[in-house]
């Protein structure tokens, strides 16, 4: 079958130190790389009015000439760009919001865009490879260079490939290719970010799940690939913790974003029928959460342990970590982020979907099928969820999970106040039912992780009273969970 090209870009990060060994890739032997000096000032109010609601504005000077470009990059995630872009060349250096501009005059105010000035700087070098194959031409940017605000410095060393002609397939296996010279890892941040991530308003620490917005005029594929991206961009935005300072917040915020992958797979099972890539790509997700999952089972437990057994669980953990950044260091885990954003740019489950009629279902609709189908499923599954063994409280809880990720994923799909309202209603109580569970379920991980590094120090547990109050509890929040109107029925 033919794919009609697409105008996309593939992201890749690249160890400085790695760079110069790229032009020796046997893919690009005997191409000369164009050499390209750029400086970059990146320009947003002093409240980062334009970064909040998805906008970058830059100025870049190259070659004697000033090119302003807006972007709107709320649509970017994941590697995988595909976003709207106004560029224009410009004489001075301050912006000029006039039609070329794009939205920025309509969105903002007057006075909040006479508030603009210069917030940081990039400064790269930038070499251009022109690689054919199989009949694509493929542009090749590899940029080396720093973002700067102020006295503050980050590194910035990245690739993008961007197919100007043929089958988009091909520049997927380019990157595959220039992996087995130099690793490569799938990029979720671009330029801007980490300009940003150097001023004062920057986050700190493990990043959590960001609000997911959805097109409520998209159809269903839109929606399977928007979530996607949002929780491949979690899992990579944790990974450098975890490869760096291997904290548990980075730990267990990487596990999440797959975990939420996970859940979304089995929540769009319908429409992912037919394509045979789906269930490999799963199976290695499972793989990779469950290498991260040793580690975060001894983070819940070294907390809840006494002085005399913390040691050996603090050395048990230090083992772990390094087999997870082993794993996560490895090709296989790098090609599964490429091989991830091929498939959901060019999968059969979106240009040759088995249902057509479901793949093109508007997403509101498929989404409150999705909605009202695991909601029966818990409430089926957690009938009489006091008395039930540990066995199947744990189905409840998997199912709960998929129930709670489901509701973030889909909020944005329903406007209007009274929809919010039962959005937040819904998900503060299925968070409420998720915690009591999730207590309950490192009563029965927490001895099997003992038992299994020969530690006899029992885990401190709750008497028969505290435990049945817990019980209760669970099956109360249940409960209250199911007398929540839902958010996504008027």
């Amino acid at each position: 079958m033919v794919i009609e090209p697409l105008e996309v870009e593939l992201k890749l990060e690249i160890d400085p130190a790695d760079a110069e060994r790229l032009a020796d890739a046997p893919v690009l032997a005997g191409l000369s790389g164009k050499r390209q000096e750029l400086l970059s000032t990146y320009f947003d109010t002093p409240d980062e009015d334009l970064r909040r609601k998805g906008f970058g504005l830059r100025i870049r000077r190259k070659t004697g000439r000033r090119i302003q470009t807006v972007k709107a990059e709320g649509e970017g995630a994941a590697g995988l760009f595909v976003r709207p872009e106004w560029e224009c060349e410009v004489k001075g250096d301050r912006p000029v919001l006039d039609a070329s501009a794009g939205p920025l005059a309509e969105l903002f105010a007057a006075d909040v865009l006479e508030m603009l000035a210069p917030l940081f700087e990039t400064r790269v070098t930038r070499t251009v490879f022109e690689p054919e194959m199989e009949g694509a031409a493929i542009e090749l940017a590899l940029d080396i260079g720093e973002a700067a605000a102020g006295p503050h410095r980050a590194a910035l060393s990245e690739i993008e490939l961007e197919l100007k002609s043929g089958d988009p397939r091909v520049l997927f296996d380019l990157a595959r290719r220039l992996d087995e010279h130099v690793p490569l890892r799938l990029g979720v941040r671009s330029k801007s970010e980490t300009g940003y991530g150097l001023t004062g308003d920057a986050k700190r620490g493990a990043a959590k799940a960001e609000p997911v917005v959805l097109d409520r005029e998209g159809d269903a594929r839109d929606a399977f690939a928007a979530i996607a991206h949002s929780c491949i961009r979690q899992f990579r935005l944790n990974e450098r913790g975890v490869m760096e300072k291997g904290g548990a917040g980075s730990v267990h915020q990487a596990r999440v974003g797959l975990r939420r992958l996970r859940s979304a797979f089995s929540l769009f099972k319908p429409l992912l029928e037919g394509d045979d890539r789906a269930a490999l790509l799963k199976l290695e997700l499972k793989w990779l959460a469950a290498e991260l999952g040793e580690v975060r089972n001894l983070d819940v437990l070294i907390p809840r342990m006494p002085e005399n057994v913390r040691g050996q669980l603090e050395t048990a953990r230090g083992q772990a970590l390094e087999h997870v950044r082993v794993s996560l260091a490895s090709a296989r885990t790098r090609l599964l982020m490429i091989d991830l954003a091929e498939w959901l740019a060019i999968g059969r489950w979106r240009v040759d979907p088995r249902d057509t009629a479901l793949a093109a279902r508007a997403a509101p609709d498929f989404a409150a099928d999705i909605l009202d189908r695991h909601r029966r499923k818990l409430k089926k599954r957690g009938k009489g969820l006091a008395k039930l063994d540990d066995a199947h409280r744990h189905e409840v809880r998997i199912e709960g999970k998929k129930m709670r990720y489901a509701a973030e994923f889909f909020g944005s799909l329903y406007p209007g106040r009274k929809a919010r309202r039962r959005h937040k209603d819904f998900v503060s109580r299925i968070g409420d039912l998720q915690d009591v569970l999730g207590e309950l379920n490192d009563l029965v991980t927490g001895p099997q992780v003992l038992a299994a590094l020969g530690i006899e120090e029992a885990l401190p547990v709750p008497g028969k009273r505290e435990r049945r109050r817990m019980l209760e509890g669970a099956e109360d929040a249940l409960d209250t969970l199911l007398d929540v109107k839902r958010f996504w029925r008027a």
